[in-house]
């Protein structure tokens, strides 16, 4: 099992994500996450907050400061970028890092924030669908050819492609708190692992047996992960009845972490506290000190 930790962006200096990546990897955790958004509109300022660097930007300069440790995106809102933009920035930081980048993306959901980009909100998810089939195609040759519904290109080159080969791993995810439909399909048809972000294990469980059934219709079944996103809720005393996954003891969250690892999770990942820098320390050495040894 490999443990990742999404860093909450929008409430770090640059010089605490490099600080708290930096723990990550000499803790011996395996991957450090960051999210997307362009413009912070009230709804994502009121639920996150308003500060927002790019994760591309980031990610590349964290794969100079770091060795070994995976650095991913949870997750690129595809539809705000171009997809040649993004399948550029993307291979760059993979060239950067020595193959080391994993490209979770979604769709969106802040309305508002498409609506001052001039993006079109209900297209958003075959918008989607058409930038990872772009996004692939320029990757896949130096002078590739696409042509799709939103997206058309051909007679230039596409360089740097990737370090990793065919590309790096592509992580789908969707709305929190609820198995999405368009999502799963999305995952059974184009990624290489569902990442859910805040499910039930029951949920967790129930939409990978869904993906995996989308899957085996087109020969991808075993093609597929699974990496769940949750927040790391660790208490000294135990939760009991009634607790959410990945809450209480060390040893309650280690057999929510055992189940998803049988269902065939390669990774999990976690959201950190968002009570203060040092508490996310904590969190990184408690992860990677107790939790991750008691798992193995």
């Amino acid at each position: 099992m490999n443990y990742g930790v999404v860093l909450p962006i929008w409430q770090l200096t640059v010089a605490d994500a490099e600080s708290l990546t930096a723990r990550a990897e000499a803790s011996g955790l395996d991957g450090v996450f960051v999210p997307d958004h362009i413009l912070a509109k009230p709804a994502t300022t009121q639920h996150y907050g308003a500060h927002w660097p790019d994760p591309f930007s980031l990610l590349a300069y964290l794969a100079g400061r770091t060795q070994r440790i995976r650095l991913g995106a949870s997750v690129i809102v595809l539809p705000y970028r171009n997809a040649l933009v993004a399948a550029k920035a993307a291979a760059t930081v993979d060239q950067v890092s020595g193959g080391r980048f994993i490209f979770g993306v979604g769709v969106g959901w802040d309305e508002a924030e498409f609506v001052d980009l001039r993006l079109p909100f209900r297209e958003r998810g075959r918008l989607s669908d058409d930038y990872i089939r772009a996004i692939k195609a320029a990757w896949a040759s130096d002078v590739p050819a696409y042509k799709g519904e939103y997206v058309s290109f051909a007679g230039a080159t596409f360089s740097p492609r990737p370090a990793q080969r065919p590309h790096p791993p592509i992580w789908v995810g969707g709305a929190p708190g609820t198995v999405s439909a368009p999502a799963v399909r999305r995952c059974a048809e184009l990624g290489d692992a569902w990442h859910p972000l805040a499910l039930s294990l029951d949920d967790i469980e129930k939409g990978f047996a869904t993906l995996r059934d989308l899957a085996a219709r087109s020969g991808r079944r075993d093609a597929l992960g699974l990496a769940p996103r949750n927040l790391l809720d660790l208490t000294d005393a135990p939760k009991g009845r009634g607790r959410a996954a990945f809450q209480g003891s060390v040893a309650e969250v280690v057999s929510d972490i055992r189940r998803v690892r049988a269902l065939g999770a390669a990774w999990m990942t976690f959201d950190l506290p968002r009570t203060g820098v040092p508490a996310m320390v904590r969190a990184i050495e408690r992860l990677s000190g107790e939790v991750k040894p008691a798992a193995a």
